[in-house]
């Protein structure tokens, strides 16, 4: 009886122990089509009130930050003064979708003499990257509007449409193509207004935000100095953060790294639309141009790093000299002996890693990849 008591007492203590999963946490940045204005329950019908129920309550928590007639730029009625904005920053989300820039296409408020536009969406977008929880940001194509009392028309709406484009290429982040995803529903998904989505177009939306926040982050691959992208539509790739230029190749799907830094691409998933994704992260080290052949004062191998067979050049000695090869727990993986008529070592069998080359007195790191 002591012993049962004894085991139910334990097990009430691990059940008390457990600790509920963090949900991830989304900010639903945007205007009034974030918002949902005019339809008649915007926390349950906008699109991100229609998202929490994709998502479910157990593992998500959305948080609708909407402030109808909002500019992104920061000039005018902006959502930089918004309050919306600083609770989206007080929300410390773990994910941001930005919605922003259909009020930005009106005539009056359209600048497109200066890249004021473009500036200040790259600086809206860091300014939720600096914060603690380092969220993950995807922002939005504008979806079709029309509305000539108001001035809106969709030229203007794809204007600002390129600018959004090239803000999520130049800055690495996300890209979710909501106008696009309105073909041949526009304006019979819109409200009469035909600029603020219907019911049924907020859950257009919702699912495409939702199919990008749950989409598998791909993986780029590193073989033989060279990173390659999964099969894509398009490809731009980044090193630490910064663009790389077309002419050093980062515009295509594989690219030679001859520097060390953290690289990413952005992938346009198919010809169909402009929708993107950017892949996880790849930390790649690689050795500096003086490394590929190093020397010593008696023996010099290349290359290195090595994936199939090392030169060793002995300082004009043709007499056998005996090598041996050593991982880091100090043991011989390989041995041998070497002149300058017989000077190859194959090295193809080794796995990658750091190995000692030991030569006479001489010692010399390899890399084998």
């Amino acid at each position: 009886m002591k012993l049962k008591f004894n085991l139910i007492f334990l097990v009430g203590i691990l059940i008390s122990l457990q600790v509920p999963a963090q949900k991830k946490k989304v900010a639903c940045v945007g205007d009034s089509i974030t918002y949902g204005l005019g339809l008649s329950n915007p926390s349950t019908e906008s699109y991100p009130g229609q998202m929490q129920v994709l998502l479910g309550t157990t593992s998500w928590q959305l948080g609708n930050f909407g402030d109808s007639a909002r500019l992104l730029q920061k000039k005018g009625y902006s959502y930089w003064n918004s309050g919306q904005y600083t609770n989206a920053l007080a929300f410390n989300p773990d994910l941001v979708v930005i919605a922003l820039g259909t009020n930005d296409a009106y005539p009056w408020a359209l600048d497109g003499s200066d890249a004021n536009f473009r500036n200040d969406y790259k600086a809206l977008i860091q300014s939720f990257q600096i914060l603690s929880t380092k969220p993950e940001v995807s922002i939005c194509l504008i979806a079709p509007a029309e509305n000539s009392s108001w001035g809106l028309s969709n030229s203007y709406i794809d204007k600002v449409n390129v600018d959004i484009k090239q803000v999520a290429i130049e800055n690495g982040v996300n890209l979710i193509d909501l106008h696009t995803a309105f073909d041949g529903h526009w304006p019979s998904w819109f409200q009469s207004d035909a600029v603020h989505p219907s019911v049924t177009g907020a859950g257009l939306i919702a699912q495409k935000v939702q199919e990008m926040l749950l989409m598998p982050k791909p993986e780029v691959s590193y073989a033989n100095g060279k990173i390659t992208a999964p099969d894509g539509d398009g490809y731009q790739w980044y090193k630490d953060g910064v663009a790389v230029a077309s002419v050093d190749g980062g515009n295509l799907k594989e690219m030679t790294i001859i520097e060390t830094g953290i690289y990413k691409v952005s992938i346009k998933l198919n010809a169909g639309n402009e929708t993107r994704i950017v892949s996880k992260e790849l930390n790649l080290l690689v050795l500096s141009k003086i490394d590929y052949k190093i020397k010593s004062k008696k023996v010099v191998v290349f290359p290195n790093p090595v994936c199939e067979v090392i030169s060793v050049i002995l300082d004009n000695q043709s007499e056998n000299v005996r090598y041996t090869i050593s991982d880091l727990s100090g043991k011989t993986v390989s041995s041998g002996l070497i002149n300058n008529d017989h000077n190859a070592v194959n090295v193809s069998k080794f796995s990658a890693g750091i190995y000692m080359l030991k030569i006479g007195s001489e010692s010399i790191k390899i890399v084998k990849r």
